[in-house]
């Protein structure tokens, strides 16, 4: 859900509220940043709230620094304040891929560009950084088409082979229901982009496979041709 109010602060402005936080453009120190709050949720016991915030936000933070030392492009944290469980985060320039995969460009230049996601998806998993919410609303992309990772707030680290799994059917039901004319082709992309830098691709699609039909009460079989197993 997207909103617009005024904070505290007469110069920031919450330009997004999500789930678990606002989202606030500012200015820190001369830079453009990005102000994450998690934010309190009232249906929860204060303290346990106040502790769950506080994790999330530290959590979050390591997994945005972490991805960046194996060189997946993300923003710079610049600061966390875990009192007032708050990341403040390099504004990143660009669109979404999800509205860029909506543009009247050609096929090709979408499957390259998801095709390089999958190759950063790879870098993650083969370091064992689970991103916890993988959709084209939470990637963006500049005029160099390079590609930026954001919203880690529910990634882990995770050597678990059934959670890479899970990474790999989100990204896939987010095309389906958001891309879904050109999903086949984009989804075939980003699996191949995924086999260059991940050593146990196959493993991990083999058990997106067994996660996918135990969602959906299906054979594994009909959903087999869907992914790359050859």
């Amino acid at each position: 859900m997207h909103k617009e109010t005024k904070t505290k602060d007469s110069n920031s402005r919450a330009e997004e509220w999500g789930a678990e936080a606002i989202l606030v453009k500012d200015n820190w120190l001369g830079f453009n940043v990005i102000k994450k709050i998690r934010i309190p949720k009232k249906y929860r016991i204060p303290q346990i709230d106040q502790e769950l915030r506080k994790s999330r936000t530290i959590s979050e933070s390591r997994l945005i620094i972490e991805a960046k030392k194996i060189g997946v492009r993300t923003p710079y944290v610049y600061e966390i304040d875990i009192p007032n469980t708050t990341i403040i985060l390099e504004e990143i320039e660009g669109e979404l891929v999800k509205k860029i995969l909506k543009q009247q460009i050609a096929i090709k230049e979408k499957q390259e560009l998801v095709n390089e996601i999958g190759q950063q998806v790879g870098k993650l998993h083969s370091n064992d950084i689970i991103h916890g919410d993988l959709t084209t609303s939470n990637i963006m992309s500049d005029t160099e088409k390079k590609i930026t990772f954001i919203d880690f707030g529910l990634g882990k680290i995770s050597n678990a082979v059934e959670d890479k799994a899970v990474d790999i059917l989100l990204m896939k039901k987010c095309f389906i229901s958001t891309h879904t004319v050109i999903s086949k082709e984009l989804f075939e992309s980003f699996q191949m982009g995924y086999y260059i830098t991940m050593k146990n691709a196959k493993s991990v699609l083999r058990r997106a496979v067994k996660v996918e039909a135990r969602g959906r009460h299906l054979k594994e079989e009909a959903l087999i041709s869907e992914y790359l197993l050859s």
